[in-house]
C-alpha cells in the first residue's frame, strides 16, 4: 500500500468526461508559449505566489499539456498547461501546486480569452489525465483583484480567471468515487499536514533531530515482498516519479512478516501522527492502523498496516525503540509491514538508507 492508494480508486470510478483526451510531453504545433510575464504576474498578482502550498510530486516541465479540463457551460475542453505562460486560450498550471487527483491545493491560471459563463457552486469540473479522469464540484465563486490573497492553503482546485470587470477565483474540491476513497483522501491531507506542521515546528524552535549519515535502522526483520517503485498492483496511487508519470507507484517497501511481529523507529525522532484511519462503517482503510515519526532535517518514516500501536502522538522514540506491533489492517492483501521514508513530503526509496 502506497501514499494515497485513494488516488487509484479515484481514477477507476469516476467517470471521464472527454472520450480518448491524453496529455502529452512537450506541445503540439501551433502551441508555441506565449509571453509568460503577463500571466505570471496577474498569477502573483491575485496571490498564487506567496499561498502556502502542498505538493508531493516531481513537476513537468513548462509547456508540457497535463490534461483537458472542462469547464462549467464551454463547449470545448480545453488544455491544462503546465507553467503560467499559457495561450490565452489555454489553462495554466502553477507549477509548484498539485497535479490532477492529489488531494492537495492546485492552482491554475485562466488564459485571458478564456470565458467560463457564471460558474455556480455545485457545478462540476472534469480533468482528464493520461493516469486518469477526476471530477471537481465547485464550493465558491469570489471575485478578486491584482495582489488579493488566494486565501489559505486547502486541498482544491482553485482557478484564477478573466471575468467581467476584473479577475474571478473559483474553488472546486475533488470528489472521490466512494466513501472509502473519500476516508483515504482524508488520510493523506492528514498525514501531508502533520508533516508541515512537524517541519514549521522545528524551524519555530531552532531544533533538529541528528541523524547518522544516510542510515536508517530497519523497522522490522523479513523478505521484501515488494519494492519501491512502479507496480502493476492496481490499488496503488499513479504518480510522476522523475519527471515520469507511472499508473501505479509504490512509495515504500513492504517486509512480509508475521503479525504481531515488533515494528521498531528507523531513527530517533517525535511521533507525529499514531492512530487508525477509518472508513464510514469503522473498517480501517488506507494504511490502517499507521505510525509517522519526525526525525529533523525534513525526513519523515511512516509505518503502515499496523496490528497495534505502542507509541502516542508527540512521543520521543530513540532508534530501534518498539512503536507497535505488525499486521494487515487498511488496504493490505496479507500481514505485512509497509515502511516509507519521505524527505519531505517526498517519497524516496528506503532501501540505499537502510543498507547504507
Amino acid at each position: 500500500m502506497a501514499l494515497g492508494a485513494t488516488g487509484a480508486a479515484v481514477a477507476g470510478i469516476l467517470a471521464v468526461s472527454t472520450a480518448g483526451a491524453t496529455p502529452h510531453g512537450t506541445r503540439s504545433a501551433g502551441h508555441a508559449p506565449a509571453s509568460p510575464s503577463a500571466a505570471a504576474q496577474q498569477l502573483t498578482a491575485a496571490g498564487g505566489a506567496s499561498a502556502h502550498i502542498l505538493s508531493l510530486r516531481p513537476r513537468l516541465a513548462d509547456g508540457s499539456v497535463l490534461a483537458q479540463v472542462r469547464l462549467p457551460r464551454v463547449a470545448a475542453a480545453v488544455n491544462l498547461v503546465e507553467g503560467l505562460g499559457q495561450n490565452p486560450d489555454e489553462v495554466g498550471h502553477d507549477a509548484r501546486t498539485g497535479y490532477p487527483g492529489e488531494p492537495h491545493s492546485m492552482v491554475l491560471m485562466g488564459g485571458s480569452s478564456l470565458v467560463v459563463p457564471s460558474p455556480v457552486v455545485g457545478d462540476s469540473i472534469h480533468v482528464d489525465t493520461s493516469y486518469g479522469g477526476f471530477q471537481y464540484r465547485v464550493s465558491s465563486v469570489r471575485p478578486t483583484t491584482p495582489g488579493a490573497d488566494l486565501g489559505p492553503d486547502a486541498p482544491a482546485l482553485r482557478l484564477v480567471y478573466h471575468a467581467l470587470g476584473g479577475l474571478a477565483v473559483i474553488v472546486a474540491d475533488l470528489v472521490p468515487g466512494d466513501p472509502d476513497s473519500a476516508a483515504e483522501l482524508t488520510q493523506e491531507i492528514a498525514v501531508t499536514r502533520a508533516e508541515r506542521t512537524a517541519e514549521a515546528a522545528a524551524v519555530a524552535s531552532g531544533g533538529t533531530v541528528q541523524l547518522a549519515p544516510g542510515h536508517l535502522y530497519p523497522p522490522a526483520t523479513g523478505p521484501i515482498t515488494q519494492l519501491f517503485g512502479p507496480t502493476d498492483f492496481a490499488l496503488e496511487f499513479p504518480f510522476t516519479y522523475q519527471g515520469v508519470h507511472y499508473p501505479h507507484f509504490h512509495t515504500g517497501i513492504d517486509l512480509g512478516i508475521a503479525t504481531g511481529t515488533a515494528v521498531r523507529a528507523a531513527s530517533a525522532g517525535t511521533v507525529v501522527l499514531a492512530t487508525t484511519n477509518t472508513g464510514p462503517d469503522g473498517r480501517p482503510v488506507g494504511y490502517g492502523t499507521y505510525v509517522l515519526i519526525y526525525h529533523g532535517g525534513n525526513l519523515f518514516t511512516l509505518y503502515g498496516h499496523l496490528s497495534q500501536l505502542a507509541v502516542t502522538a508527540g512521543q520521543r522514540v530513540a532508534t530501534g525503540q518498539g512503536i507497535g506491533l505488525s499486521g494487515s489492517t487498511g488496504n493490505s492483501t496479507g500481514p505485512h509491514l509497509h515502511f516509507e521514508v519521505r524527505q519531505g513530503q517526498t517519497p524516496v526509496d528506503p532501501l540505499p538508507l537502510i543498507r547504507g
